[in-house]
């Protein structure tokens, strides 16, 4: 029942994304490429491969993931270096986030998520009995993780860096150790976090436009101005499928960051609620599975890939709602994109497995 409702979840989001990406980009993409249908026939490639992903995460047995959790984290460490080389990472919208393999370009911070919940899951399943120790659950799960934090930084993906934080937080906490740690941690990254973005011009711009956006709506507040007025304009029941005027260049990256507010715009609240369920039903289902799961390890990789992609979806929707400043986080399952999509499909995959495996 629980793998069933896996399933049809993330389905459900992947077809609706598909659709959503042809509606919001099929303008853009015919002023820009002359084919309406080219973001389409790049998602519905993603789509593909991303099912392949999730087939082949089927036979594969969750101790391997054990086995190797360390090099696996070493090959996405060294992923996010070469995104630094002059040459090897490429740019896109100020940041070096992509690896260029030719036709294909690889985010090397999708990659990391799913090292990163492996890791600390073989990590906390190793010392469990250890874990309130500060020097044993602590200190080496912050330290590994705020390395790669740091090259995130230099990218610059903010977002994703916000992401392992709490992704790394939530799994020691189920993990563990002791909340008075985890609490100082919190208090000392608050004024790394501050002084992070106070010295960028860009995201200071942005978190004014968060605090006063229709204030700044001509300049740094206009994606979220435009996202609000998407969102509103949708009703109960929205304008209907491709009727949104958002696309014709009102709201950047609809078809990717902000593609939530074209359901809404589009489909309207029920469309919204729509998608909310469908990852409180992946939510509800991972940690069903985390609890259930009588090996350590597949109770903290349960826990850490639902928390991937529940924290990146409740951040992306507070970002389209104006509840967070923008951070250029995708909608999982949902947005256009490779690397993010395919990472999505294969971590619904592992959890799929590991449920299906509660059988046995």
């Amino acid at each position: 029942m629980i793998s069933r409702l896996i399933l049809i979840s993330s389905l459900s989001l992947l077809l609706l994304g598909i659709v959503i990406v042809y509606s919001s980009s099929a303008i853009v993409a015919h002023l820009g490429y002359h084919d309406s249908i080219f973001f389409l026939k790049r998602q519905l490639f993603y789509a593909l491969v991303g099912v392949g992903v999730f087939v082949g995460a089927q036979y594969v047995d969750p101790a391997y993931y054990r086995k190797y959790a360390y090099y696996l984290y070493v090959l996405a460490i060294a992923l996010l270096v070469l995104v630094l080389v002059p040459g090897i990472g490429k740019s896109a919208g100020g940041a070096a986030r992509w690896i260029s393999l030719g036709v294909i370009r690889i985010q090397a911070g999708e990659i990391f998520k799913f090292a990163l919940v492996v890791y600390l899951a073989m990590s906390l399943a190793k010392k469990a009995e250890r874990m309130t120790l500060f020097r044993v659950g602590i200190v080496p799960h912050l330290l590994l993780p705020g390395v790669a934090m740091v090259l995130l930084l230099l990218e610059p993906d903010f977002g994703t860096t916000v992401i392992v934080a709490l992704v790394t937080f939530v799994m020691l906490f189920i993990g563990g150790a002791r909340v008075a740690y985890l609490l100082g941690a919190v208090l000392l990254a608050i004024p790394v976090a501050i002084q992070v973005i106070s010295s960028s011009p860009y995201r200071m711009a942005r978190v004014m436009a968060f605090l006063d956006p229709w204030t700044h709506r001509q300049d740094s507040g206009y994606q979220v101005v435009q996202s609000l007025m998407s969102l509103g304009s949708g009703g109960w029941f929205g304008l209907g499928l491709g009727q949104g005027p958002s696309k014709l260049y009102f709201l950047p990256a609809a078809h990717t960051d902000f593609i939530l507010a074209v359901i809404g715009e589009e489909l309207g609240f029920v469309g919204i609620l729509f998608v909310i369920a469908c990852f409180a039903c992946l939510l509800f289902c991972g940690f069903w599975v985390a609890l259930k799961s009588k090996d350590n390890f597949n109770t903290y990789l349960a826990s850490g890939l639902t928390s991937v992609i529940a924290i990146q979806a409740v951040l992306n929707t507070f970002v389209v709602m104006g509840l967070v400043p923008t951070k250029g986080l995708t909608l999982p399952l949902v947005s256009y994109g490779g690397s993010s999509l395919m990472v999505a499909c294969l971590m619904i995959g592992v959890l799929f497995r590991l449920a299906r495996g509660l059988k046995q």
